[in-house]
């Protein structure tokens, strides 16, 4: 990734205004979200590694179930963060189980952008599924094997970040590298997607992490095991359940 270069572009585009549609660009983009999205229902099952600033790496069990836009999320340890459950039905509608109160609260979304219990993942990060109805892409550069883009907020639109661009390889129509920006055109997550494995047509990186270039801490996800298409009630994804 030459981050230098996509940076580079970014402050012009700062400097300039909002990057111009593309049709070329828009078109990448929803065939990467056509490629994240094959599949009907995946489990996953990772190990956590978490890095705060000044304080030792902890490591943490997660399972991940997603049904169409539907995630929830449940920590499988420590023994103190065991039963945490995260529930994202919509980008407006987020709950939390937190076993110690015994209670289902619903996360106000003037929150959801924000750091989740020490991970460099906020909620949103962790619920986006898709970009291509929020943002609109140009291409910046070109290889035989990669597509460089550049995403900026479509018409309308105030997703959390005001820039994200998107190293996609072009085997698979897949991310490697995410840089997200914020209105001031400073990066600051830098995301990377690597060891892409498949089931079929559909296609997972094996490992996830994401480095928080503000607060200067990290999470690694490292998949241990996956489930591709397996039967998934709609009950698991309620409210009412997240306590059982």
């Amino acid at each position: 990734m030459t981050a230098f270069f996509v940076v580079l572009v970014a402050v012009t585009l700062t400097v300039s205004g909002t990057a111009r549609a593309d049709a070329a660009g828009d078109k990448v983009l929803a065939a990467m979200d056509a490629a994240m999205n094959r599949a009907k229902t995946l489990t996953f099952e990772y190990e956590v590694t978490n890095q705060e600033p000044d304080k030792a790496e902890r490591k943490l069990g997660m399972r991940v179930q997603c049904k169409g836009s539907k995630r929830l999320g449940e920590f499988l340890s420590p023994a103190d963060m065991k039963g945490t459950k995260v529930l994202t039905l919509s980008p407006t509608e987020m709950y939390v189980y937190l076993p110690a109160f015994g209670k289902v609260r619903r996360i106000a979304s003037s929150a959801s952008d924000q750091g989740f219990l020490g991970l460099a993942y906020s909620l949103d990060d962790m619920s986006t599924a898709s970009y291509s109805g929020s943002y609109t892409a140009q291409i910046a550069s070109e290889t035989p094997t990669q597509w460089k883009l550049i995403a900026t907020p479509k018409a309308g639109h105030t997703p959390t970040y005001s820039k994200i661009t998107f190293t996609v390889n072009k085997d698979r129509t897949l991310p490697s590298e995410i840089l997200y920006f914020n209105a001031a055109g400073t990066n600051i997550k830098t995301e990377t997607r690597s060891q892409y494995t498949c089931e079929g047509n559909v296609c997972s990186p094996t490992e996830l992490k994401m480095v928080d270039n503000t607060r200067g801490n990290w999470t690694r996800l490292v998949r241990k095991s996956w489930k591709v298409n397996a039967a998934i009630a709609d009950s698991v994804f309620s409210s009412r359940g997240l306590g059982e």
